[in-house]
C-alpha cells in the first residue's frame, strides 16, 4: 500500500512542465514465485535512451517514450511519456507505443506479467489515455503488418479519474496461455494540447 505521496520538482520537456509520481519502492507488490523477467529502468540518469532490447515507436507525431529517475533518488527509475505539445506541427492525436523486449513464453509455464502506472495531474481528459497490448508476432520491426491485441483482462491503469502522481497497481494479468515468443506494448494516446505524462515502473512477469 502507498504510505505517502511525494509531489517531486517540476521537470521540463518539449517545452512543457510535469512531475513524477510516487516513489515505486512506496508501493508493494503482490506475492511473487519466481521471476522471469523484471524492469525497473534503474539506468541512473535522466536520458532518453531505454534499457536494451525495449524499443519506443511514434505511431503518429514524433514524441517517444524515454527513461527518467526519480530526483534525490538517482537509481530510482521509470519509464515515461509526456504528451503536451503547442506546436503547429503535432499530430491531431498522439499514438506512441513502448514495446518490451522479446519474452520467450516456452521456457516457464503460468506467466503472470504485473507493472505499475501513474500520471501526472495534468491528465485530465478522457481522450488522454494508456492501454497494454500483446503480439506473438512483431519481430523488432514489422510494427505496422504485425498483429497487436489490446488486453481485455481485468487490467487496472490510471486514467483521467485516477487520483495523481500515485502509483496503481496492474494486477496479475494471465499469460500462461501464449507460446512461442511475445511482445507486449503500452499504446499512449493524447491530443498534444490537453495532454500530460504517463509513467510506468516495476514490469515483473512471474510463473
Amino acid at each position: 500500500m502507498i504510505t505517502r505521496i511525494k509531489l517531486i520538482a517540476l521537470l521540463v520537456l518539449v517545452g512543457s512542465i510535469f512531475s513524477s509520481c510516487t516513489k515505486d519502492s512506496d508501493v508493494e507488490f503482490p506475492t511473487l514465485k519466481n521471476v522471469y523477467f523484471t524492469e525497473s529502468f534503474d539506468g541512473g540518469v535522466n536520458s532518453p535512451a531505454l534499457p536494451s532490447g525495449w524499443t519506443a515507436y511514434a505511431q503518429t507525431g514524433t514524441t517517444v517514450w524515454s527513461s527518467g529517475v526519480f530526483p534525490g533518488d538517482p537509481n530510482n527509475g521509470y519509464a515515461f511519456l509526456n504528451g503536451y505539445s503547442t506546436q503547429s506541427s503535432a499530430p491531431a492525436q498522439l499514438n506512441s507505443w513502448l514495446i518490451s523486449p522479446e519474452i520467450n513464453m516456452d521456457a516457464v509455464e503460468g506467466e503472470q506479467l504485473s507493472f505499475q502506472t501513474c500520471h501526472s495531474k495534468y491528465v485530465n481528459t478522457t481522450t488522454n489515455i494508456i492501454e497494454l497490448y500483446i503480439s506473438t508476432n512483431y519481430n523488432g520491426s514489422n510494427f505496422s503488418t504485425a498483429n497487436w491485441t489490446k488486453t481485455n483482462y481485468t487490467t487496472t491503469l490510471p486514467d483521467p479519474l485516477t487520483k495523481a502522481y500515485v502509483y496503481v497497481n496492474s494486477g496479475a494479468i494471465d499469460l500462461s496461455r501464449y507460446t512461442g515468443n511475445l511482445h507486449f506494448a503500452f499504446k499512449y494516446i493524447g491530443v498534444p494540447a490537453v495532454s500530460g505524462t504517463y509513467q510506468i515502473d516495476n514490469i515483473r512477469i512471474v510463473y
